[in-house]
């Protein structure tokens, strides 16, 4: 098991590109992509005078849903916000040798923003320079959010592994971009657990465990009523359940904050009393403050690649929605909503 990164894995880089409508099922293929190229310099042609660079924010990508995550990243490593993004998605080969080939046009989609409101840093710390524009455009500026965090996703049901193709046509202000191709990854499944699985019954560390909170918890407020309760313990009570894999303090997304803040006390705020709402922090917090991250065991069990990452657990327990990095309220509130059901 790895732990969490500050940036994000190759992995996630070599995965660029996808996204789609809520409760879309991406199956039977429409079409022929036609001469549409996919092979690595065709690709880059497409983004090569665009001032920004789309990718997926996604850890793993796996065949049934996920909720997908695309971020527009400017040439100073800024997310976009305020942009229209629309997705034409393409099946390739399974296992092509070299570049993948043979599209096969799946569907269209359009992509819903979602922001955090005022992270403390918005940069991506470098991490794309190799595929950022070295020339931007003159109105590149004009896009910036400062330190707002902004992301394109919603759920789609992809129906097999392999090699997908995304062709994006995106809107900022009065301009817009099309026919970016982009090519991504989908796995057998994720690395944790995906949506329709069971959740995992692990014991994590609660109030009864800890003579303090600030063991079990890394905010600067800690709330008692988010660590009352183990996972096997929440799952099993009949309730639906929201668990929360974040922490303030050690976050290497720096994300987790603003989650805690803007979407998990809230939900807990509207549904506490029916739902259990759980903190969980990845890390071990003592080892933590001494400089070592070492994640804790349900981090281990639910072999998590990244934080933060929210599980929205039916009162079967049965996981019904799953968030990762940015993301806003209204969506686990509907998540919720739905679950009560």
């Amino acid at each position: 098991m790895r732990r969490p990164h500050r940036r994000f894995p190759r992995a996630v880089l070599a995965a660029v590109g996808a996204l789609t409508v809520a409760g879309a099922l991406l199956t039977a293929a429409c079409g022929s992509g036609g001469e549409t190229k996919w092979d690595a310099r065709s690709l880059e042609q497409t983004v090569a005078n665009v001032p920004f660079t789309p990718i997926i924010t996604n850890s793993n990508l796996g065949v049934g849903k996920n909720r997908l995550s695309l971020a527009l990243v400017d040439v100073n490593q800024e997310l976009i916000a305020g942009a229209q993004v629309t997705a034409t998605f393409y099946h390739l080969d399974k296992e092509p040798e070299g570049e993948p080939k043979n599209p096969q046009r799946v569907g269209e989609a359009t992509l819903t923003p979602h922001t955090l409101k005022g992270v403390s840093v918005s940069r991506f710390e470098g991490i794309l320079v190799s595929r950022v524009p070295r020339a931007a455009s003159a109105d590149a500026g004009d896009l910036h959010i400062g330190h707002d965090s902004t992301v394109y996703a919603s759920v789609v049901d992809f129906d097999r592994a392999g090699f997908w193709g995304v062709s994006l046509d995106v809107k900022t202000k009065d301009k817009t971009y099309s026919g970016l191709r982009l090519v991504f990854a989908v796995q057998e499944r994720t690395l944790e657990p995906r949506v329709g699985d069971p959740a995992l019954a692990t014991k994590q560390l609660t109030l009864a465990d800890v003579k303090s909170i600030e063991e079990v918890d890394s905010s600067l407020t800690p709330n008692p009523d988010l660590h009352r309760l183990t996972i096997a313990q929440a799952i099993t009570s009949g309730k639906p359940t929201v668990i929360a894999f974040v922490t303030p303090a050690f976050c290497q997304t720096r994300f987790c904050g603003p989650v805690l803040d803007q979407v998990v006390t809230l939900a807990w705020n509207e549904f506490k009393g029916r739902v259990n709402v759980l903190h969980v922090e990845p890390y071990d917090i003592a080892k933590a403050r001494e400089g070592k991250l070492v994640t804790v065991q349900a981090v281990q069990d639910w072999k998590l690649l990244s934080e933060p990452i929210i599980f929205v657990v039916g009162s079967d327990g049965i996981i019904t929605a799953k968030f990762e990095g940015i993301m806003d309220y209204p969506e686990l509130q509907a998540a919720v909503h739905e679950a009560l059901k």
